[in-house]
């Protein structure tokens, strides 16, 4: 069997996925925080896997 190698990971309106659970200026910095450890995350499998990533926003 072949293997399947991805190349692009999307990851459509990055603080959209925050807005909800980290809604109003209270929770600034930790929403600042969450969306650095995914940020990181990212990077990290980027260079593992070699993958291309791109992050929208709106």
């Amino acid at each position: 069997m072949a293997e399947s190698r991805y190349a692009l990971l999307v990851v459509d309106s990055a603080t959209g996925l925050f807005r909800s659970d980290y809604s109003g200026r209270g929770e600034l910095a930790a929403r600042q925080m969450a969306l650095s450890k995914m940020m990181r995350l990212l990077i990290k499998l980027a260079d593992e896997f070699g993958v291309a990533v791109v992050i929208t926003n709106q």
